[in-house]
């Protein structure tokens, strides 16, 4: 039998169906495919941007980060190891020679001690390991997916940024036009000193603004090398000009979002966070089963040859063997208390890891829910933005010619000049947040992640460095088994 509580995968509170999107005064409508299935593994290919697909394989293979979550996988499985020879029968050996003048002995022993898991303590040991080890592997492809989602937003921001500073140098090139018409035409005393001031000090204004938008394109930069597991310069050096001259990045046709339900099954840090709690369960039975008389099998063998010499030249010799067994149990009196608080200890521990499950699952909805909120608003805005954007150059370019014919005053340039730079940078900024929103939606559905749990490979060179630090067996080269050792009657 196995004392302590069998794990069930906790309740959760889930809606039926996504709310609706659709199109509003302020929002547009987001075009969703609801399907009991979704497969949303390669989002990244409906950007269509050949570099993002590059940057993601790279990360993939050379992030730090996601080669020590890999590694915690093999921590687990060793940890499981540990475990798993708990059920074994404890087999060790010891031996001792003694010589003198008068007499030499040898002896050798085999002591073997099994403990009978009659409670199911070390079951219970085995079943929190291999839970530990499952949410371990959860876990590396939680961090999978929030490193494509990471990568690919932090591109996306890199190119807004490169964005907006063609838009600075495009209003520069507009300003620097109309600084040189108010010289014109202050030299040609047709203006006031007032004027060519205010000119002066709009191109400034905008030419100051380009030293800040290059250091957060440096630090973008800088922040992609890293994500690839490279030093600083190394997406200057690979990438620099695989957005130039490009257009603006496309935005998906379709989500696939599926129902609320499949975020059970499609994120996998809802699994890391079920696998926990179940490993914390197990760890209940294991303080209970402690509650209850552990039974013991012993036994020893043992070889003993001696030689003692007496005065007179005689000798007495022995050699043999001798085999003993016996059984015995321990039962925990006064310690009985303290057991019974490492039990409260381990059952609170649950409580929290069930609270912690289920509040991954509430926040899982609420990441969906938020996406499709950024999609669909930011969709919206730019809409607006992009009629404005039309008036706003249109605008622009009249208050210039108007000026430039004496037909009104600089302030009007400036008022308008300002207008398009806002509305340019805002229209730019909204296309970037519906990217980033579906860059959200599909990291909130799990995206990248095809359900499997396959244990990733490490790379070659790590793999030899450990090698030739640790014995590793076949441990590192044989990922697909969780267990090393098979021991009779477990299962995996």
């Amino acid at each position: 039998m196995m004392v302590g509580p069998d794990f069930v995968t906790p309740s959760t509170k889930l809606e039926d169906g996504w709310q609706e999107r659709n199109k509003t005064q302020f929002a547009e409508a987001v075009s969703l495919v609801r399907q009991e299935q979704i497969n949303p593994v390669t989002w990244w290919q409906a950007f269509d941007d050949p570099a993002l697909t590059k940057l993601l394989q790279m990360a993939a293979q050379q992030n730090l980060d996601l080669q020590t979550a890999a590694l915690r996988i093999y921590q687990a499985r060793s940890q499981l190891g540990i475990s798993d020879a708990g059920l074994l029968p404890s087999v060790t050996a010891a031996g001792q020679a003694t010589s003198s003048d008068s007499a030499t002995l040898r002896q050798i022993g085999v002591p073997v001690t099994w403990e009978l898991d009659f409670w199911g303590k070390i079951r219970r040991g085995i079943e929190s390991s291999l839970a530990s080890y499952n949410a371990a592997v959860a876990s590396y492809y939680a961090a999978d997916v929030s490193l494509a989602a990471n990568v690919a937003s932090t591109y996306i921001n890199l190119r807004n940024i490169e964005a907006l500073i063609d838009v600075a140098k495009q209003n520069l090139a507009l300003q620097g036009e109309s600084l040189r018409i108010a010289q014109a035409r202050y030299q040609a005393g047709s203006t006031s000193l007032l004027a060519l001031s205010q000119a002066q000090t709009r191109y400034q204004q905008t030419m100051a603004e380009l030293p800040k938008l290059v250091g957060q394109q440096q630090k973008l930069q800088n922040a992609l090398s890293i994500l690839l597991g490279q030093p600083p310069g190394f997406y200057e050096q690979q990438f620099g000009n695989a957005a130039a001259n490009k257009q603006f990045m496309k935005e998906p046709k379709t989500l696939q979002v599926g129902i609320p339900k499949d975020l059970l099954r499609r994120r996998p840090d809802v699994l890391a966070a079920e696998y926990q709690a179940a490993s914390q369960s197990a760890l209940i039975g294991v303080k209970k089963a402690q509650l209850y008389p552990s039974f013991s099998l012993d036994g020893m063998f043992s070889y003993l040859n001696a030689s003692v010499s007496y005065e007179g030249g005689n000798t007495f010799k022995f050699e043999g063997s001798n085999t003993s067994g016996g059984a015995g149990f321990t039962l925990p009196i006064f310690y009985r208390g303290a057991i019974v608080d490492q039990v409260r200890v381990q059952d609170a521990a649950f409580q929290q890891a069930v609270l912690n499950y289920q509040n991954t699952v509430l926040q899982a909805q609420a990441e969906v829910e938020d996406a499709l909120s950024t999609i669909a608003t930011s969709r919206s805005r730019t809409e607006s933005l992009r009629k404005a954007l039309s008036s706003a150059r249109q605008a622009a370019k009249l208050a210039v010619d108007l000026y430039e014919s004496g037909q009104s005053d600089y302030s009007n340039v400036i008022v308008a000049q300002q207008a398009l730079l806002s509305v340019q940078s805002d229209y730019t900024q909204s296309r970037t947040d519906t990217l980033l929103g579906y860059v959200q939606a599909f990291k909130a559905l799990g995206g990248g992640w095809d359900g499997s749990m396959k244990v990733p490979k490490l790379p070659n060179e790590l793999i030899a460095e450990m090698e030739e630090r640790t014995d590793w067996g076949q441990a590192l080269k044989q990922p697909e088994t969780p267990r090393l050792v098979q021991v009779l009657g477990v299962t995996q």
